[in-house]
């Protein structure tokens, strides 16, 4: 399958990985873009695929394809890229530590997993982990917890395979608020991990 991907206003994107997911949920992926926008990738005939960008998190299916049951086809793709979506940073709100610990639950691991993903097959990302909490209790506490978490979740995602190199971790504590911290539930969303591309 050959597959080109365009964004309206720039023309071709570069570093872009595909994967297209077939019925039986398995995934192949292409190497990521060239220049000229352009990724293939072979796919078993007979079959229907989703075709998704690898990015942070975000899983939106671009186009569903049918591939006929012929030998040897080749079927071409033009996709619009949605930069702007594909660009934001991933909060991980299924991350969960032990309270008040730097323990990862293991009901985490498939969030952090999606982080593996992406960084096994795009090979040249860098990306940052971040640790938030509320601003219950000591501030340079939280700022201490949060940079712990931040470096499990790191440790985590190394231990998968990845090179440590490519991954930074740091701690924010209270700094940064996407919520007011009067209620619990705005407490809840700012205690969170966040994972960007550097």
């Amino acid at each position: 399958m050959k597959l080109f991907v365009v964004d309206k206003d720039k023309g071709p994107v570069k570093g872009v990985v595909i994967f297209l997911t077939g019925p039986d949920k398995t995934k192949y992926y292409t190497e990521p873009t060239d220049s000229e926008g352009y990724a293939e990738v072979l796919v078993p005939v007979g079959k229907k695929y989703d075709v998704t960008y690898l990015s942070l998190g975000h899983r939106e299916i671009a186009a569903t394809v049918p591939v006929d049951d012929e030998p040897n086809q080749s079927v071409k793709l033009t996709l619009r890229y949605k930069r702007e979506f594909a660009e934001q940073p991933f909060i991980m709100a299924g991350v969960t530590f032990e309270t008040g610990k730097a323990t990862i639950r293991p009901e985490s691991f498939p969030h952090l997993d999606m982080v593996v993903e992406f960084m096994a097959h795009k090979k040249t990302a860098r990306v940052e982990i971040e640790g938030h909490t509320d601003n219950v209790g000591n501030a340079k506490a939280n700022k201490t917890l949060s940079e712990k978490r931040a470096q499990a979740c790191r440790n985590y995602i190394v231990s998968k395979g990845i090179d440590k190199k490519r991954l930074d971790a740091v701690g924010f504590g209270d700094e940064r608020p996407i919520a007011p911290n009067d209620t619990d539930e705005g407490r809840q969303k700012n205690r969170r991990i966040v994972a960007k591309e550097l």
